[in-house]
């Protein structure tokens, strides 16, 4: 009771001093609180900071990819990303933004709040209608993940001044009340309308290169790859102008773009097409292209047969389109599956007029130039489908020229829009066949061979055939029997004799492409026969051997030593048959062919299971794996792929661990993220080196061959053939899904992550999950 009733005196003092310490008052509440002997309350340690931070955004790249989705959800159309000396621990970051900033109700109650529930309030942001992309509550966290300390500037555009806030994250140390740790928080002078820019200074990880792209490719789902579109004034005009970032190095004075939209997404494009219209009504293009060699300007006029008639509607109309081509080598293997999920999105040709975005054009199902209704008629072979472009068209419409229609969904179909679609999509075309000449690869169904001498598929060789045979047909019913007619009708029936004698030869080639492939599996068959009689044989070895064990080790009871030594070779036989009876469930599914959907804890447990005593012998810790989620079901896929998945995971880290010469640890951690079931497998080997970690993948590439013959020792060590990874990649790129070394956790060196497509609900319905 005498310290209650000091405490008291001491908080009246303080209430009635002209210094007022809020700090002092909150520390005295909680005091005259803790001594409440008929109720008590729950309290927080500061040091529950550091442990959030460290749980919930344990990766570097995720911690940043989180505060470049907070820019997104706070309406920016831009954020910059500037990594200062930081190929060292050490250095400084600063973002910042174009968004609508903070305000001081904002900033205290939602940023300074943990488990604040503003994003739960507002799921959709307030200007742009953007869906929230940050995680709720992690963005404080990221920021404290990253570095020892942050400085806020805060600008909103109704207010006169900014908010500065200065937080020193070591403060937050255990065994401390969290509300007895104050940050300084000012007003300063606006340095622009709005915005927000964070100073993370003392950053606790180094910041290579590579791990800049891959922060940028994990935010790839928000960017849109096009010139923003002007901001309106009107406030009911909800058009979302667009979000870029771009990542930058600064070493000394010099400043380096890492990533942007140019680096990691147009310079990967095969080729550029542009055009306008000139004063005349010509349509002028050009196709630029530093990976084949090609530049070339070219007139486009309103009639596809003669380009010096001009467009009679058109004026003020300029386009560029980059066109991209997948699977060829021209994309890194490491960006590709970026630029593709992103072209799924935001891919086609954008409208802008008089600066602003008219919607619905190059929406996800329009396909307002005939794209892929061209695809579909295969008239043009080469690949040029809404999905081959990110291109916009600007057009300066002083005039109204272009009218909306009542419903502001597009423009209405008139002459001039209809003259634009034209111009457009021949343009478009005409650079797609210059693309396709180049590469030697074919253009259209009527073509023979190309200039490299490769034939054309006989499918499309049947559909020429048939296609002459019917204009034959409809020549004879249409025409009598005149010499002129007489002569084009045998030059046809020529030409549909020469199509059959040329499918002839290709069903040739084809065939000697069927009989090697056939050679092949039957190799591979028997390989995968003689492993299922091996396993059915060494069953019935394998029970008679431990029974003889049993037996011999209950007549040693009474001999230690080799009581001992057989306790030994029973231990080993149980890891061998552990072994075997993994690769026998192995063999048994690959009867079955059938695909189903997984439950990855099913799958990972079981390879655990499978595997403990192995590692255990060779000095290696299994730690208990991590599911972010109790339900973690893959798309359907065999049972087989993913036990080849994982072993060849296992056995480079065990390599990788022998080789660091460490007590080894390996931890593998599933969860879902972003639509997608991801895999992360990691260990503490000796790592591996920046310049690599693509290479791994490639065929052929491996860190254990040996040096020389004499170096070969297969009883020792199973050396790399190079392949392992390659089949991982090619198992997960079949189900259009991601592998990548990604940045290690913790005191791990190496990680390794897979993501793949998790089952749609009627896949679960399908299979009755």
């Amino acid at each position: 009771m005498v310290e209650q009733n000091k405490l008291k005196e001491q908080l009246v003092a303080l209430l009635e001093s002209d210094e007022f310490n809020h700090d002092k008052l909150i520390s005295l509440s909680h005091q005259i609180a803790e001594l409440d002997k008929n109720s008590v309350r729950f309290s927080i340690d500061a040091g529950v900071i550091d442990r959030l931070g460290q749980e919930l955004v344990a990766r570097q790249e995720t911690a940043v990819s989180e505060l470049v989705k907070n820019a997104y959800d706070a309406d920016a159309t831009k954020v910059t990303l500037t990594f200062v000396d930081s190929d060292k621990v050490g250095g400084v970051l600063i973002i910042e933004d174009d968004g609508d900033g903070m305000t001081r109700e904002e900033l205290i109650n939602g940023f300074m709040r943990i488990s604040s529930t503003s994003k739960i309030h507002e799921p959709i942001s307030r200007r742009y209608s953007r869906k929230r992309a940050g995680q709720k509550g992690i963005g404080r966290f990221a920021v404290q993940r990253l570095g020892e300390r942050l400085v806020i500037n805060s600008q909103v555009k109704e207010v006169d001044t900014a908010l500065k806030v200065e937080i020193n994250w070591n403060e937050y140390k255990q065994d401390m009340s969290l509300l007895s740790i104050s940050n300084k928080l000012t007003e300063c002078e606006k340095s622009k309308s709005h915005g927000t820019t964070l100073v993370i200074s003392g950053l606790r990880d180094k910041w290579t290169t590579a791990a800049i792209k891959r922060v940028y490719r994990y935010t790839s789902n928000i960017l849109q790859p096009f010139p923003l579109s002007k901001v309106s004034d009107n406030p009911e005009d909800k058009v979302d102008p667009g979000f870029k970032a771009v990542f930058s190095k600064v070493e000394g004075t010099s400043e380096t773009v890492v990533a942007d939209d140019s680096k990691m997404i147009f310079d990967n494009a095969v080729a550029v097409i542009e055009g306008y219209i000139d004063k005349s009504g010509i349509g002028i293009y050009t196709i630029d292209s530093d990976k084949i060699d090609l530049n070339e300007v070219g007139e486009i006029g309103n009639d596809p047969d003669d380009s010096s008639i001009p467009f009679s509607e058109l004026k003020n109309i300029r386009f560029r389109a980059y066109y991209f081509l997948y699977g060829l080598g021209y994309i890194p293997k490491s960006q590709e599956t970026v630029i593709r999920s992103l072209a799924r999105k935001e891919g086609g040709i954008r409208l802008y007029r008089n600066g602003f975005r008219v919607l619905p054009y190059a929406e996800p199902g329009d396909d307002w130039l005939k794209l892929d209704e061209s695809v579909g008629k295969r008239s043009i072979l080469a690949p040029h489908g809404n999905n081959n472009f990110f291109g916009f068209v600007e057009m300066i419409d002083k005039d109204n020229q272009y009218n909306e229609t009542s419903s502001r969904e597009g423009l209405i179909s008139n002459e001039a829009f209809r003259q634009m679609q034209n111009f457009i999509y021949r343009t478009l075309i005409t650079g797609v066949v210059k693309v396709a000449n180049v590469r030697k690869s074919k253009i259209t169904s009527g073509q023979v061979r190309d200039d490299s001498g490769q034939w054309e598929s006989i499918e499309v060789r049947v559909k020429n055939i048939a296609l002459s045979l019917e204009e034959l047909d409809k020549e004879l019913e249409r025409e009598a029997g005149g010499v002129e007619a007489r002569k084009r009708r045998k030059r046809k029936v020529k030409k549909v004799q020469k199509e059959i004698k040329e499918v002839y030869e290709i069903q040739q080639i084809e065939y000697k492409k069927l009989l090697q492939e056939r050679s092949m599996l039957r190799v591979l068959s028997s390989v995968g026969l003689t492993v299922s009689q091996f396993i059915h044989e060494i069953k019935y070895y394998m029970d008679n051997i431990q029974s003889d064990i049993r037996f011999v080790l209950g007549a040693l009871e009474c001999d230690s030593t080799l009581f001992k030594r057989m306790s030994i070779l029973e231990n080993n036989f149980n890891t061998f048959q552990t072994y075997t009876s993994y690769f026998n469930d192995v063999v048994s599914q690959n009867v079955v062919r059938e695909v189903q959907p997984l439950n990855m804890k099913v799958v990972i447990d079981k390879f655990i299971n499978a595997i403990k005593y192995d590692a255990e012998k060779s000095g290696i810790e299994v730690l208990e794996p991590k599911y972010n989620k109790l339900r973690l079901i893959t798309k359907p896929m065999h049972p087989s792929e993913w036990s080849s998945i994982l072993f060849n995971f296992y056995t480079n880290s065990k390599k990788a661990i022998k080789r660091a010469n460490v007590n080894g640890e390996i931890l593998i951690e599933c969860g879902e993220e972003d639509g997608s079931i991801y895999l992360e497998f990691s260990d503490n080997g000796d790592g591996i080196a920046k310049e690599n970690e693509e290479k791994v993948f490639d065929e052929f590439y491996t860190t254990t061959s040996p040096i020389n013959f004499d170096d070969l020792d297969t009883n020792n060590e199973v050396l790399g053939s190079g392949l392992g990874l390659k089949i991982v990649k090619d198992i997960v790129k079949s189900y259009r899904g991601a592998i990548a070394v990604v940045s290690p956790k913790g005191e791990f060196s190496t990680c390794i992550r897979i993501d793949i497509q998790k089952a749609s609900e009627k896949d679960l319905e399908n299979y009755g999950l």
